[in-house]
């Protein structure tokens, strides 16, 4: 499979979520933070978090790391999970190695990703680790980490380099496949190589939880009728809806995870996206 994708920071400002989504996006990687210069939070990933839910985009996150050895790495991932506590991330969340502060000894880098996955492991994450493909080859034992974790390899070619690469970014600025822009932005571009969301739910890592097997009565397609329990907020925020909602049979429109956009007529405008456990099938 080939799952295409993007990653985004600050530094595509007030993106457009809901047009990429219309462009073939079908997931997203925020980065959440790094610690070049300090431990900091990227200042756009709250909101970013937020558009692309609302977008029905399911995410991943990623932390660009500058630890000069395990015990900094260790700090970092528990500085990394604080920032993602409270969210869900379908996708893994990723250990940035590319920092020139990072060690240059082949060894001691590598001993410093190993200890930042294995930390985020601890915490209840599917962590990966994210570098460009000559520090894979040079600079890290990039064999032995991606048998270990998950590998997201940064190759701006016209082919993955990486037979055990499990994402690819294959393009940013220069784009060998595709435009450099998604809507209308320049941004990294990404192929997923295995279903993230599926595996990463079963096991109920990231946030998420493990679903159980749905039936007949709770299973949902569009064109279904479903009442929307009190209160319940527009999906992706905390903001409820206006009180006829509540009190109205809706008709489902869209379902995109657990995303499902309703309405209170069957064809015509819709009324707004909610996550699915608020809705109850009415027969």
């Amino acid at each position: 499979m080939r799952t295409f994708g993007i990653d985004v920071s600050r530094w595509q400002g007030d993106f457009d979520f809901s047009r990429a989504k219309s462009e073939g996006v079908k997931y997203v990687i925020i980065k959440g933070g790094g610690a070049d210069g300090g431990l900091y939070r990227d200042m756009r990933f709250e909101e970013n978090y937020r558009n692309a839910l609302s977008a029905g985009l399911p995410v991943g996150a990623y932390f660009f790391g500058a630890a000069k050895n395990a015990a900094a790495a260790r700090e970092e991932a528990r500085y990394f999970a604080k920032l993602l506590a409270g969210k869900s991330f379908p996708y893994p969340v990723f250990y940035d190695a590319e920092s020139d502060a990072m060690p240059k000894n082949k060894k001691a880098l590598t001993d410093v990703v190993t200890a930042f996955c294995t930390e985020m492991e601890r915490l209840g994450y599917w962590c990966g680790f994210y570098t460009n493909y000559d520090w894979y080859l040079n600079r890290l034992d990039g064999a032995s980490l991606a048998a270990r974790f998950s590998f997201w390899c940064a190759a701006w070619m016209d082919k993955c380099p990486a037979n055990d690469a499990q994402m690819w970014q294959f393009g940013g600025s220069t784009n060998l496949i595709r435009e450099n822009t998604v809507a209308g932005v320049v941004c990294d571009q990404d192929y997923s190589f295995r279903d993230f969301p599926t595996m990463i739910r079963a096991k109920g890592l990231n946030g998420t939880k493990a679903a159980p097997k749905p039936d007949a009565d709770t299973v949902l397609k569009c064109g279904d009728r479903v009442r929307m329990k009190e209160g319940a907020p527009i999906y992706g925020t905390d903001v409820p809806f206006a009180p006829f909602v509540y009190s109205s049979t809706l008709y489902v429109r869209e379902i995109a995870g657990d995303r499902v956009v309703v309405s209170t007529v069957a064809t015509g405008p819709v009324t707004g996206a909610v996550a699915r456990k608020y809705l109850t099938k009415v027969k």
